[in-house]
């Protein structure tokens, strides 16, 4: 996530985005304080009835569905997010804040297509490589390979790349890598998947020239070289004449 996301996801923590009435007795600011002491003990569930009894005291407060959403997010409760997200998007097609929260949600809900036409119109928008590289992960996952790798070989291209790192999950958890060093690895698995190991190879090692503590890019190249002995000694075998039955 951006420092959209990060933002949003600050501004749940500590309220900021609503008025904080301590001692009103107004039903309204009654609920806003429930709302601010479930926040503080994170229990979400709490906090979201609390907002839409707000809503329903003041449906005019349209900055309400913003928290709700974002609080729908923080729970990772994406088909939540991505619909009150949407109508928001809807209602202002400028809200890229909100436009990257709906992409998030529809990557993990596996609406991927729907995903990466929110993080086209991102990237459109501001140019971010961290918007190209989330079109690239995704264009890969649609075996779209050919517009993957020129979505990768532009943010190779780009110097901003050499500032940014992403998240790779891997096996029992995650990784940080420099953004230039998971291109080369994603670049390297569609070299595989278009049967090009040579070439395969050579961006997983680019890879881990950037970053030779980069888990992926050495199990990618392991498993490559596995497959290449192994096609090797397949070869080797079929090539061997056959032995001749034995005579009685």
């Amino acid at each position: 996530m951006t420092k959209f996301i990060y933002g949003f996801l600050l501004m749940l923590a500590t309220g900021s985005n609503l008025l904080f009435a301590q001692t009103s007795t107004d039903p309204f600011d009654v609920q806003l304080r429930f709302y601010k002491s479930a926040l503080k003990n994170y229990d979400l569930q709490a906090a979201t009835v609390a907002l839409y009894t707000m809503q329903a005291l003041k449906p005019e407060r349209a900055d309400l569905n913003d928290s709700l959403a974002l609080l729908y997010f923080a729970g990772e409760r994406y088909a939540q997010a991505y619909l009150v997200g949407q109508a928001i998007v809807n209602a202002d097609p400028k809200r890229n804040d909100m436009l990257e929260m709906v992409a998030v949600s529809k990557q993990n809900l596996g609406m991927i297509k729907e995903s990466l036409a929110d993080y086209e119109k991102l990237y459109g928008a501001e140019k971010s490589v961290y918007f190209l590289y989330q079109m690239a992960t995704l264009q890969y996952q649609l075996k779209r390979y050919g517009e993957c790798v020129a979505s990768l070989d532009q943010i190779l291209a780009n110097a901003d790349a050499d500032k940014q790192k992403v998240s790779i999950r891997v096996q029992g958890g995650s990784q940080e890598a420099p953004m230039k060093a998971a291109a080369y690895n994603v670049k390297g698995i569609c070299a595989m998947e278009l049967n090009q190991p040579d070439a395969a190879k050579e961006n997983f090692n680019k890879a881990l020239q950037i970053f030779p503590d980069f888990v992926l890019a050495k199990a990618n190249l392991d498993t490559l070289e596995k497959k290449q002995h192994g096609d090797k000694a397949a070869a080797s075998a079929a090539s061997k004449p056959a032995t001749a039955p034995a005579k009685h």
